[in-house]
């Protein structure tokens, strides 16, 4: 029995022993849209490559953005600025970092399907009478907290267009893309607030209203941001592998629409467009070359 024991303990010891170092561990986050999920699933990818264990979970922008701060999400994908997420960016930036740009050029806008008289140019044009009377008063937008719906708010009210009859609804992303598909099919005239990256863009024809005042910003920069202690403690290499991490509004747009028509998770449209990438990412993950 002694021998026995001795045989168990000796095989455990050698087993432990050929075990790899205790992998390390990353908490993504990302709003619970599509086409952040798609991104973060690349964050994911990347660093699984890395040998890191990573888990993902989503939330609303109010939600994500303390979480980061407290440390109860390492990475966040991603924040939007100097516009979008300003407000949230300002509460807390204290307690974040951002490592890099993910994607430039993404925007925050009202639109029309282009099959609606292009006569409608700007927000302004929706209070004109013989506009108003053809338009859907409900202008269904995503969550509250979002800045685009915060921004609307401001479009709304700045515009008077309660005068003309016109309601806005923030509500989930579902109830938002369920009212868009249903208007599309009737072919009605209708308002939505939308954003790039965006399936939809590539879907469907549709026009941006012009907005002079600006109230949804300009163009943003998606920062992917970590927790600053969290980020304090990466080797360098992956602090710069993440830094490297570059994606473009065409390829979230792809992934985005791989999603939503193709019905596709969000980690095989990540892998897909990686598959179809390789300079790219080979990039990521080797850096610049030495000379």
């Amino acid at each position: 029995m002694q021998s026995l024991r001795l045989i168990i303990a000796s095989i455990a010891l050698a087993l432990c022993t050929a075990l790899p170092a205790r992998a390390q561990y990353a908490a993504v986050g990302h709003v619970n849209l599509s086409f952040y999920e798609a991104t973060a699933a690349v964050v994911q990818l990347v660093l699984e490559r890395q040998g890191f264990n990573v888990a993902v979970s989503a939330g609303s922008h109010s939600a994500m953005f303390p979480k980061v701060a407290a440390g109860d999400v390492d990475l966040f994908v991603a924040a939007w600025l100097p516009y979008a997420h300003k407000s949230y960016w300002d509460e807390y930036k204290d307690d974040l970092v951002q490592l890099g740009v993910l994607f430039e050029d993404a925007r925050l806008y009202w639109a029309v399907p282009d099959y609606v008289s292009p006569d409608v140019k700007s927000v302004a044009d929706l209070k004109r009478p013989e506009v108003a009377e053809r338009m859907v008063k409900t202008i269904r937008g995503t969550l509250p907290d979002s800045g685009l719906m915060i921004g609307s708010r401001r479009i709304f009210e700045h515009y008077a267009l309660g005068e003309a009859g016109y309601e806005l609804m923030p509500g989930p992303a579902s109830d938002w893309l369920a009212n868009f598909n249903a208007r599309i099919a009737a072919k009605e005239w209708f308002v939505m607030p939308l954003w790039r990256p965006q399936y939809l863009n590539r879907a469907h024809a549709l026009r941006v209203l012009e907005e002079p005042r600006q109230f949804l910003g300009g163009d943003n920069t998606a920062w992917l941001v970590a927790n600053k202690a969290w980020a304090a403690k990466l080797p360098r290499k992956t602090r710069e592998l993440l830094g490297r991490i570059e994606l473009h509004v065409k390829a979230v747009t792809q992934m985005d629409y791989w999603m939503n028509v193709e019905q596709m998770d969000a980690r095989a449209a990540a892998r897909r467009w990686i598959a179809s990438n390789p300079e790219t990412v080979g990039y990521w993950l080797r850096g610049p070359e030495e000379n």
